[in-house]
């Protein structure tokens, strides 16, 4: 570029007036120096842009009213800047020009999606942090902006080693802005976005608890009355509620509750974010109705999610997910309460949400997901064959959108499994049951031991693996049913919601194998609970009785298993605690339960008498223990002048 004469005053002339508005005098001096001629150049770029994005060159809002010519002949600028400074005239400010002409290339990549500006500003970006070593007064920025491009071309390629490099920048550059720096907020805000990227990818921990304790941080430079408070209190809350759906801990739950309840608060009726908030509020009390089962959280949900689709309407961007929360809350109350109007509704709106979401859409999996579970629903409830039919064809569908390695894969096969082998025992079709297996086993390896469903694919699988034994007599298939189902029973605690079916089914197998190996002529299966703890407990009685002729330490070991799933058997449905059980029957006399009441007495006798026994063998103090408390269990319905009192003293000392 011309330093000096009039080819120099016209171009300058030329570029002030067309670039930035500014009508230059006719007459003036222009500087001799190419040093001056930088500073005069670089004050008519600045005059193209906001005053905002020149102090802070990564911020992009600022640039939505740039036209795209502006943005061209201000790159043109930032060129012919760069040829005027150097690589030995970094006194001169090499790498400013550097990282200005990387933001206006970003941008430009942004408006015309063009790969090579952002990859020529990524080059810059590079170039620019070179420039500003350790202790140079810029180098934050330099690390921000870097970073910022970084993260774009991993979301546009995926390549995870630039979100790897975007996160060290982002670590340098919140080091070099600590608390109290003006720009320390910006800085955290990109930071989170990165590690959120990352633990989405890989599913690292470690990255998810950083997100959270930035966004506590964030929050602080957010303090109440701060314009951003409600976006902060909404965010923290939204990471709180990623970390419980990994680790289950109810007070992330509870924290991320009361924080969305406050950002509500802050987004009144008519708030443009008042939808978000409704949103995943309504996604933090069904979570919490799953957890710990208050019909009321899911309640609140539903009235929320009827709110947040009020303000979401037909052309919304969002409508699609507040349509499909909210038919998944409603199948969640029929599946509770048994209402069909709700599963129609439910079904109704998942319809609405497949034609948001067709063939290619990322999220149709889900839908075809949900669809299928209502359509296998109302077939329970109302028996229609059809609904079966539909829910096995999208099940099939959703299966194949989900592939290996997909993170609904292992849900997809599940429910699939599920419908197949309902239709199994309508039709009898072997070819279900058989591919009902086969989709079962690579479910439960992708459900490891601290899966919360593990428990359901193992039920699940023990149930298909009876159906085959009962079909061709195959005995490997009950034991293995029989060794899944005692799996799945430690997986459910007392108060699991799928305890007392895990339970049932593994008692009717057990049965199956004792009645099969200890009776010649074929026994119709026990129609009841009550009548299957009274089988359990002669079965437990002849093992016991094999066990003191032989001494064979599986013999008591199946005794106590067997006599321990009659007494669970026998307990009321309100009831989860043997204890609280004994002391109702205990302190009650009802006409209707005297049969209950020496069984119950029965079964309490036997079990301790068991358990004293293996810990006589084994010495395990948990067995005595146990003994102990059932024998105690026993003397309440042997008060004072009881004839078998003194007995069961005798054993308890």
């Amino acid at each position: 570029m011309a330093t000096d004469g009039p080819r120099a005053e016209a171009f300058l002339l030329r570029i002030a007036s067309r670039c930035s508005g500014i009508q230059w005098p006719q007459r003036m001096t222009f500087p001799a120096s190419e040093k001056n001629w930088n500073v005069v150049l670089q004050g008519i770029m600045v005059t193209m842009l906001p005053s905002s994005i020149w102090r802070m060159p990564s911020t992009t809002d600022s640039w939505k009213s740039a036209k795209s010519t502006t943005l061209n002949e201000a790159i043109t600028l930032h060129r012919d800047a760069l040829k005027l400074r150097p690589v030995e005239n970094e006194t001169f400010h090499r790498s400013s020009s550097f990282y200005n002409l990387a933001l206006c290339l970003s941008h430009r990549h942004d408006k015309l999606g063009a790969v090579d500006d952002l990859e020529e500003a990524i080059a810059l970006g590079q170039e620019a942090l070179a420039l500003c070593p350790p202790g140079h007064p810029h180098r934050d920025v330099s690390l921000y902006n870097l970073g910022f491009d970084l993260r774009k071309r991993f979301v546009e390629k995926g390549e995870i080693c630039d979100l790897e490099e975007a996160i060290k920048l982002y670590r340098a550059a919140s080091e070099l802005r600590p608390p109290g720096h003006p720009e320390r907020s910006s800085s955290l805000y990109q930071f989170v976005l990165c590690l959120s990227s990352r633990y989405e990818s890989q599913r690292v921990v470690d990255d998810l608890e950083e997100v959270v304790t930035l966004r506590r941080a964030e929050l602080e430079l957010c303090p109440r009355g701060h314009p951003d408070h409600h976006v902060s209190l909404h965010n923290l809350a939204c990471d709180l509620r990623r970390r419980f759906a990994k680790t289950a801990a109810i007070h992330d739950l509870e924290e991320s509750i009361k924080l969305h309840r406050a950002a509500l608060e802050l987004r009144f009726p008519g708030h443009t974010d008042r939808s978000s908030t409704l949103h995943q509020l309504s996604l933090c009390l069904s979570n919490r109705h799953e957890k710990l089962g208050v019909i009321g959280d899911l309640e609140e949900a539903i009235t929320i999610g009827r709110e947040e689709l009020k303000l979401r309407p037909s052309g919304h961007p969002d409508r699609c997910e507040s349509l499909h929360n909210l038919a998944c809350n409603l199948r969640k109350r029929f599946v509770i309460q048994a209402v069909v109007h709700d599963l129609e509704e439910a079904m109704e709106l998942h319809r609405a949400v497949s034609e948001l979401r067709p063939s290619g859409h990322p999220e149709q999996s889900s839908t075809l997901h949900e669809l299928a579970l209502c359509l296998s629903n109302r077939h329970d409830k109302l028996g229609l064959v059809n609904d079966l039919e539909e829910a096995i064809m999208l099940g099939r569908t959703a299966l194949e959108l989900c592939p290996l390695r997909h993170p609904d894969n292992g849900k997809s096969l599940q429910n699939l499994a599920h419908d197949l082998r309902k239709r199994f025992v309508q039709k009898a079709a072997i070819c279900d049951l058989e591919e009902s297996i086969e989709l079962l086993r690579p479910a439960l390896e992708l459900r490891p031991i601290e899966h919360p469903d593990r428990s359901s694919s193992l039920y699940e699988l023990a149930l298909c693996l009876s159906h085959r034994h009962d079909k061709y007599g195959e005995a490997d298939d009950l034991e293995e049913a029989i060794l899944l189902g005692r799996t799945a029973l430690e997986l459910c605690p007392p108060w699991h919601p799928d305890r007392g079916m895990v339970l049932y089914n593994l008692a009717c197998d057990s049965w199956k194998k004792f009645q099969f190996l200890h009776q010649a002529a074929t026994v119709a299966p026990p129609t009841s609970r009550v009548d299957l703890a009274f089988s359990l407990c002669e079965f437990s009685q002849h093992l016991w009785d094999q066990f003191q002729k032989q001494a064979m330490t599986t013999d008591l070991d199946n005794a106590i298993r067997l006599a321990t799933y009659a007494l669970e058997l026998r307990l009321p449905p309100e009831h989860s605690s043997v204890g609280k059980w004994v002391q109702r029957l205990a302190q009650e006399e009802t006409s209707d339960e005297p049969v209950m009441l020496s069984g119950a007495v029965d079964n309490l006798c036997a079990l301790a008498n068991y358990l004293r026994a293996r810990f006589q063998t084994q010495h395990a103090i948990v067995d005595l223990n146990e003994a102990i408390t059932l024998c105690r269990y026993v003397l309440q319905f042997r008060p004072i002048g009881h004839p078998d009192r003194a007995s069961s003293l005798h054993y308890l000392a």
